[in-house]
């Protein structure tokens, strides 16, 4: 399974000739997506910011909201929690949990308020957790931090931060990194997931943003 960061909150996954590609975004933000190719298109939630599936090619199909699917050789379920309120409007935040190749992959999307116990309880199945980490629109990066502990993945990989160029007011990721004491990191332009090769315990990996 190979993982690339398309940037802000854009993964794409690539397993055994599917691709998965999570919250899409717009060129307006400052930066490209370079309209990918994808099968599966999952979006956490309506912000533009997140649902910009016209920016991607292949006629993929769409899941946006809360529920079981099997699609392909993924079987993903979509966990609905808060994201925020405005102006009296409840927003809903979809969390994708995506299984496949004996993994278990987790992608937080815009999570506004810290996890039940009963829903935290339900990802701690996860072996890679994908979160926002830049404030904003989602929860304080040490709310974000301490949900990443209760988790407790093998491998977490900040999306949603401050990089040259993008338009949107965020934080640095120097601020989560400081919560799990990582001193100096390394970005790497991909990463090629195993159920035999993550760490044992939980650690951050950083991912340079993709082209591809």
């Amino acid at each position: 399974m190979e993982i690339n960061w398309l940037g802000h909150s854009c993964i794409k996954i690539q397993s055994r000739g599917i691709t998965l590609i999570t919250d899409p975004y717009p060129a307006s933000i400052g930066i490209s997506m370079s309209k990918p190719n994808a099968n599966i298109v999952t979006v956490s939630n309506e912000d533009p910011n997140h649902s910009f599936v016209n920016g991607i090619s292949g006629n993929p199909k769409v899941l946006s909201g809360p529920g079981e699917y099997e699609i392909e050789n993924y079987y993903i379920s979509g966990l609905g929690t808060d994201r925020y309120e405005f102006e009296g409007d409840r927003r809903i935040n979809t969390i994708f949990s995506y299984r496949g190749e004996g993994l278990t992959l987790c992608h937080l999307g815009d999570i506004g308020k810290p996890l039940s116990p009963r829903d935290l309880e339900r990802l701690r199945q996860s072996d890679i957790l994908f979160v926002p980490v830049g404030g904003g629109c989602v929860a304080e990066t040490s709310q974000i931090a301490q949900m990443t502990r209760n988790i407790s993945p093998r491998l977490v990989i900040p999306l949603h931060y401050q990089t040259d160029k993008v338009k949107v007011e965020l934080s640095p990721l120097e601020d989560f990194l400081k919560a799990f004491e990582v001193n100096d990191p390394t970005p790497q332009s991909k990463i090629t997931a195993t159920a035999t090769n993550l760490p044992r315990d939980l650690e951050v990996a950083i991912l340079s943003i993709s082209s591809k």
